[in-house]
């Protein structure tokens, strides 16, 4: 079950980080419209978030460096969670470019509670990845002492 979800969430992120390569400026707006940051570290940020999002899609797919990846899916999707909600308390409109299509954002509770089931999946994996041997390679143990 947990592999389920570690291979969904990698083809999840594969699949929102794709389209926004090919639209990197309305990403960058989104973080724009967040008037946390001054505007021109959208654009560098936007970079950063999307490239993150792709590499962490892939080593969990992959079960690459599963541990690290984990950590920072918590990380990328706290932080995501922390933009959403700060816009939404200070009542922002925002749109949200996911899955290939830019929408606004209409009903911030249930947004919200979605984001939090994806951080919630997050830490399960987090958890996932400290239980088990998450390394693909085996260390072995070379015993030359008798030689």
């Amino acid at each position: 079950m947990l592999t389920l979800l570690r291979v969904g969430l990698g083809v999840f992120f594969v699949c929102t980080g794709i389209p926004k390569i090919a639209d990197l400026g309305e990403t960058a707006e989104f973080v724009t419209r967040s008037n946390i940051l001054p505007a021109w570290c959208s654009m560098p940020l936007a970079c950063t978030g999307v490239a993150m999002e792709l590499v962490v899609a892939v080593c969990l797919i992959f079960r690459l460096a599963y541990r690290g990846a984990a950590a920072w899916l918590v990380i990328m999707t706290s932080v995501f969670l922390l933009l959403y909600a700060q816009a939404w308390a200070r009542g922002l409109d925002l749109s949200c470019n996911c899955l290939g299509s830019t929408h606004a954002i209409d009903n911030y509770p249930l947004d919200t509670g979605i984001r939090l089931l994806l951080l919630g999946a997050s830490l399960l994996l987090v958890w996932d990845s400290r239980r088990v041997d998450s390394s693909i390679w085996k260390n072995r143990k070379l015993d030359f002492s008798e030689v």
